[in-house]
């Protein structure tokens, strides 16, 4: 038997919603579109069918404006895609060197998604000899390299090219934790930019929230007002916290929060549903003074750095961001069960303490965790370690390993202090 569905509602088979996703398109300084550019942002987005999906349109603006300097050089210097040869591909990357303090790890990504277009093109016009990768064809304008990285457990294809491969990536600044002075310093860092009372209370809330649950910016933001309602109400942990990055996004976390805090963060929302009873329906923490409509992810781009230029601690605050708060939590949360199984076991304390932490954090993996966890840096910390039985020879040997520039890891020095710590005698 078939039944007829006259008028079914059909929304759920699209992966954008009721709202299609915009969708980058590139044209030359003189108004020409650049079909060659465009036709692989439409296949890299995911085509006709799963456009929006994967990658997200923000992932496919950023790639287009990537290639779309490429699509400048070329112009400027009247060539098209199909102009592009091996040296055109060195004369790029010189000119990127020459124009502007050149990231080399930048260059080089930009380079291989280079590669990437004209492999594509090459594909969509198979009569040209545009690229190839085959190292015994010769009559073609480029020869790239194929090559994988590894990735989550699979292997990930990439292209390379000779006029990249001297470029040595460029080394990161490591991120520290925010210690308490900074910490102090940031919260009073408001005073000096506003003394409207709103702001200064949404300022110490969104900082709590950095604190106490360990969340990216803008999971933060995105935290339920409902949940902070219904934590508070129950003298419950703090839930739906939602990951939106990493092996685990779309996953919910849950956080327990001190109930000072906590009683703080309740007021600060109820506040705002009594000046703006609408913020109930769309159920942001954080919402504008005037309107009550949710704030923005991109508000919090540089709102911290403003707040921070305009106080006296200026110079203090001048390296933290909201990521510092990040690894403070997982910082603090790792030297706090390092203290606490140090009493029960004398076995792989901290192999068990950031196995612990990895079911809060949700990090893919140990090392990933890794890059968090600061145990020497502050004397907070210390304090805590050092209800660990010889902790103070302990943090000797482990800041001693740290600061040995011998050419280790992150990974094998993180074995290092694993070894340190378990070492030590019951």
């Amino acid at each position: 038997m078939i039944h007829t569905a006259k008028s079914p509602h059909l929304d759920f088979l699209f992966n954008h919603g009721h709202t299609p996703p915009p969708l980058p398109l590139l044209f030359d300084s003189k108004g020409n579109f650049c079909w060659e550019i465009n036709n692989y942002l439409t296949q890299y987005g995911g085509g006709p069918n799963s456009y929006g999906a994967r990658p997200s349109p923000k992932t496919v603006f950023s790639r287009a404006e990537t290639l779309n300097v490429f699509q400048g050089y070329l112009e400027s210097n009247k060539l098209t895609i199909f102009d592009v040869t091996d040296e055109t591909l060195y004369d790029f990357v010189t000119h990127k060197q020459k124009l502007e303090k050149s990231n080399s790890t930048t260059l080089k990504r930009i380079v291989r998604y280079i590669l990437l277009l004209l492999e594509h093109t090459q594909q969509e016009n198979k009569f040209s000899k545009l690229l190839t990768t085959d190292t015994g064809a010769h009559e073609f304008q480029i020869n790239a390299t194929e090559d994988h990285y590894n990735f989550q457990r699979r292997k990930v294809r990439f292209l390379t090219h000779p006029c990249i491969e001297n470029l040595k990536d460029t080394p990161t600044e490591p991120i520290s934790f925010i210690r308490n002075n900074e910490l102090s310093a940031w919260h009073d860092a408001i005073h000096d930019y506003t003394s409207n009372q709103y702001i200064i209370d949404r300022w110490y809330v969104l900082s709590t929230l950095l604190e106490f649950t360990g969340c990216r910016i803008e999971e933060a933001i995105n935290i339920p007002a409902s949940s902070i309602i219904h934590a508070f109400k129950n003298n419950d942990l703090v839930r739906n916290i939602p990951v939106l990055k990493g092996k685990y996004k779309g996953c919910l976390r849950k956080v327990l929060i001190p109930r000072p805090e906590l009683q703080e963060l309740y007021k600060f929302v109820s506040l705002t549903h009594s000046l703006h009873p609408h913020s109930l329906l769309h159920d942001r923490i954080f919402v504008s003074e005037d309107s009550g409509l949710p704030m923005s992810r991109t508000t919090f781009n540089s709102y911290y750095r403003v707040v921070a230029n305009s106080s006296k601690h200026k110079d203090l605050l001048q390296g933290v961001s909201y990521h510092n708060f990040r690894h403070r939590y997982f910082t603090i949360l790792v030297a706090k069960n390092i203290s606490k199984l140090s009493k029960i076991s004398q076995v792989n304390i901290l192999d068990v303490a950031m196995a612990i932490v990895r079911k809060d954090s949700y990090h893919a993996s140990k090392d990933t965790l890794s890059t968090y966890i600061h145990l020497t840096q502050d004397p907070e910390i210390q304090v805590i370690l050092k209800a660990e039985p010889n902790a103070s020879a302990t943090l000797t040997a482990i800041e001693k390993l740290l600061k040995t520039d011998d050419g280790r890891s992150p990974e094998e020095k993180l074995a290092g202090i694993m070894a340190l710590i378990n070492a030590k005698s019951p």
